[in-house]
């Protein structure tokens, strides 16, 4: 857990590039480049695991402008 905080690799080759995926997701809005989704699948993933990676993305970033809004409003 302290590599995720601290922004290392981590030791599982297949639990960082999840890592790595997140990270570019974020930094492109969403809008990665070909090349990364490539090397998020070379790990054994599929798209659809991509589009899971998106989505809780957007799920948490959606929950968390939510309660933004209700927490304000009260």
């Amino acid at each position: 857990m302290a590599a995720l905080h601290e922004r290392r690799p981590l030791a599982d080759p297949k639990l960082d590039a999840v890592r790595r995926f997140a990270l570019a997701v974020l930094a492109k809005a969403g809008g990665v480049e070909d090349e990364t989704v490539k090397d998020f699948l070379s790990y054994g993933y599929t798209e659809q695991n991509a589009l899971e990676v998106v989505l809780g993305i957007g799920a948490y970033t959606l929950s968390t402008f939510a309660n933004r809004l209700t927490g304000a409003s009260l």
